[in-house]
């Protein structure tokens, strides 16, 4: 019989590939060890001529990790086709795996992209990418590779199989074929198995709960170093539900999950650290940890880290470093963290004062729905800070938040309709929101409203019900309230009301609480006529206070007083440098009062033309000859 001439040469190279086996795959071998994959390659592809499932299995191996080559994982279930096909058992395996979810060729798609006509995208998939492009998912085929390469003692496949049939990849849940085959992977030594059983038995999958016996095959894979097991067995001596509770075992495992790099379990076991649970408090191992699971951008953990450095106690706080952890966790969409660095970025805690960044910040936060959010960038709005003026937007954030139980907002609002800043004044609006806000505490609102009772603006006047709502609103600690009910009973607000004793008591009451006009008055209080020289003495404190604070009329009346020396040494140099402060503010008196001193040199170096400039804008007058400061 005849052969064909182009099948001896064939035959007889396949001969010689057949002949030289061995010695192409110890060179294969060595040139994969060296990382020389192409040459690898091309060397199991010519083993591969005779069938060898070896050699078949190694190439599919390649294109399943992309050594040397681009990843295609349709080209490795065809080679591993091959080789499972000669009863090869991790190809079995590998095939099964790749099967239970199909595969897709990516370049053969960014191949075909590469070309405009249709055609020659469809040659080039035809000739250079001869295999199919996509490969679907086989679960039914998946299962019976998995338990073939199983009957062959592939571990790994028990395993697989367990998870398929306990989740019902593809197929229909069957339990108890889950559990045998993981019981199967768990004598063979399988932590992953272990852990599995554990997961059966302690949430009674397919079988009657058993938290006993679930801890077991939990504690098996966890000294094993399974780290979810690990992190199970923490919480379990934590609960109690499955072993005694043991904070310190407890800790044990959570401290083993974190060292191997476990966010959630740094998490927890920064806080353990923290607070001391099971193990002596450790701060230094604390912030380890917290850092590890922040920088995983586990949100808890950045708000644990945020606090961790903010609130200090046996450690100096870093507000720096708060800011930062603040910050991310407002990245990451936390409404409070949003707040606070709202919070940061207006004071300059941990970070410059940016009040763009702060109005940033609090509207972000106010649209998540934080009412104390809410006011603040209403406040912003209203004012022009770090956003410009819209005061349709700062009514409607102000209502939000009055609305979500802010009060200080019902007042900010009440006095948007009292100005008229948004059209017409509206009292009978401000005085609802107003009293809404008194009824429910807020002193603010009932001093505003106690002062619209006194001004009758609202209907006829009530100077009993004003002086009743000052007075709660002064006893509850509101500095303002207590201002007012100086003015009241010093007859400034009420026409023949004069109770002089209660009038200081009320003025001091908010000069203690820093209202510096209460401390000017407290100040002119003790500073008549007939006052002995310690109340001189205590009305320059007061004066100096409010001064100090930069309240002009004080800095005036400070500087008269040591010009004149009641209540403290005469210092003309003193006196004149607070005429000076109260001049920068246009105060009349000191302009006038650092005119006369500068025309001549009293405690000041001699400047006429500055002095008659002060003079003159003072509006006062020109000063008769001889004549000194005003008092």
């Amino acid at each position: 019989m005849i052969q064909s001439s182009r099948l001896i040469p064939e035959r007889a190279r396949t001969a010689a590939v057949a002949l030289s086996l061995p010695w192409l795959k110890s060179r294969a071998t060595r040139a994969f060890d060296d990382k020389s994959y192409h040459k690898a390659l091309r060397l199991w592809l010519k083993a591969a001529r005779v069938a060898d499932s070896e050699s078949a299995y190694r190439i599919g191996f390649i294109y399943e990790n992309a050594l040397g080559v681009h990843w295609n994982a349709v080209e490795a279930a065809s080679w591993y086709l091959r080789a499972a096909e000669a009863g090869h058992v991790e190809s079995q395996f590998r095939l099964g795996r790749i099967l239970l979810n199909g595969a897709s060729n990516d370049m053969a798609e960014k191949w075909k992209r590469t070309f405009r006509d249709p055609a020659a995208a469809a040659a080039v998939s035809r000739d250079l990418l001869a295999r199919a492009s996509h490969l679907e998912a086989d679960p039914a085929a998946a299962v019976a590779w998995l338990e073939l390469a199983a009957s062959g003692g592939a571990t790994e496949a028990f395993e697989l199989l367990g998870v398929v049939f306990l989740q019902g990849h593809g197929i229909e849940k069957d339990l108890d074929r889950a559990r045998g085959w993981f019981e199967r992977a768990a004598a063979e030594g399988s932590a992953n198995a272990q852990f599995n059983l554990g997961d059966i038995y302690y949430r009674g999958l397919g079988v009657p709960t058993d938290f006993s016996l679930g801890a077991d095959f939990y504690e098996h894979a966890a000294l094993a170093g399974h780290v979810a097991a690990q992190i199970a067995m923490a919480t379990i001596y934590t609960s109690g539900q499955g072993r005694d509770v043991d904070p310190e075992y407890a800790a044990y495992y959570m401290g083993r999950a974190a060292d191997a790099g476990d966010p959630y379990a740094s998490l927890m076991f920064g806080r353990m650290c923290l607070n001391g649970d099971g193990l002596p408090v450790d701060l230094d191992r604390a912030e380890t940890h917290l850092r590890r699971a922040a920088k995983a951008d586990k949100l808890p953990a950045i708000l644990a880290l945020a606090g961790f450095y903010s609130q200090g106690g046996a450690v100096l706080p870093d507000l720096r470093e708060a800011a930062t952890w603040f910050r991310r966790a407002a990245e990451l969409g936390d409404v409070q963290a949003q707040f606070t660095i709202g919070r940061f970025a207006a004071e300059g805690i941990g970070t410059p004062v940016s009040l763009s960044e702060a109005a940033r910040w609090f509207l972000q936060a106010a649209e998540q729905g934080h009412p104390i959010a809410a006011h603040n960038i209403a406040s912003f709005l209203s004012s022009g800070a770090g956003v410009p003026v819209d005061l349709v937007e700062a009514q409607r954030w102000f209502r939000f938040a009055a609305e979500n139980g802010v009060q200080e907002a019902k007042v900010r609002l009440a006095g948007l309709h009292l100005s008229g800043a948004m059209g017409e004044p509206d009292v009978g609006q401000a005085v609802s929101l107003l009293r809404e806000a008194s009824d429910a505490g807020d002193r603010n609102a009932k001093t505003q409203l106690a002062l619209i009772y006194l001004s009758g603006s609202h209907g006829k006047r009530d100077p009993a019900k004003a002086e009743n709502l000052l007075l709660d609103a002064a006893r509850a600690g509101n500095a303002d309230a207590a201002l007012q009910l100086g003015h009241y009973y010093s007859g400034r607000l009420e026409p023949g009301m004069a109770r002089p004793a209660d009038a200081v008591k009320f003025y001091l009451m908010a000069a203690e609480g820093g209202n510096t006009t209460a401390q000017y008055q407290v100040g002119v209080l003790m500073s008549g006529e007939t006052a002995s020289d310690a109340q001189l003495a205590e009305s320059v404190k007061w004066f100096r206070r409010a001064a100090e604070a930069g309240y002009a009329p004080a800095q005036f009346q400070l500087g008269v007083m040591l010009c004149t020396g009641r209540g403290a040494a005469k210092n003309l140099e003193e006196a004149a440098r607070w005429y000076e402060r109260a001049a920068e503010s246009r105060h009349q008196l000191a302009m006038y009062n650092l005119g006369i001193m500068l025309f001549k040199g009293m405690g000041i170096e001699a400047d006429q033309a500055r002095g008659d400039e002060l003079i003159k804008g003072s509006g006062i007058g020109a000063p008769a000859e001889g004549k000194g400061p005003a008092a």
